[in-house]
């Protein structure tokens, strides 16, 4: 890998985690659903599939994940797996739509709403609460916002980045 790619991917990685934990700071959807979260942290992750690709995001995601799992949450924790869960689902989903005509807004809000259906799936496997379900509506309107700010951010953050490279 190249000095110039492995440092930016490593800026993305740095960035997406420090966004990460300021989100944790100020809970915006505190009380509304649990674990609910802007997810600005992703801006990156959607930023690095549109510059790099889709290995490059696993990667990016997969790393940020594990070094959130040890700064915050705990590795192995529920919340680790909740996170883990959500982000296979979000970067796979994204990863399909990437190639299509779907825009870099749309890609974002379908990986904020399977994102939310990882959670939801893992969520069922370690609490074995069926009525967990009758969030999912919630949390698909939930995402539906959250994936089109961070999508837009994104959209905007990726314009500058490929005007400096």
């Amino acid at each position: 890998m190249e000095y110039q790619k492995l440092t930016c991917l490593s800026m993305l990685l740095a960035l997406s985690i420090l966004l990460g934990i300021l989100e944790s700071l100020f809970p915006i959807f505190s009380g509304m659903i649990p674990g609910m979260k802007l997810g600005i942290a992703n801006i990156m992750i959607v930023i690095t599939l549109f510059l790099y690709g889709r290995k490059e995001a696993f990667l990016v995601a997969l790393l940020r994940v594990f070094l959130m799992g040890i700064l915050r949450t705990g590795l192995f924790s529920i919340a680790f797996f909740f996170s883990i869960t959500g982000m296979f689902f979000s970067v796979g989903i994204m990863s399909l739509f990437y190639s299509t005509k779907l825009s870099i807004i749309g890609v974002s809000i379908m990986g904020s709403i399977f994102h939310s259906i990882g959670q939801l799936v893992a969520a069922f496997f370690f609490l074995q609460i069926p009525n967990l379900i009758y969030y999912l509506p919630w949390m698909i309107l939930c995402s539906l916002i959250t994936g089109t700010i961070t999508g837009y951010l994104a959209k905007e953050a990726l314009s500058v980045i490929r005007k400096r490279l």
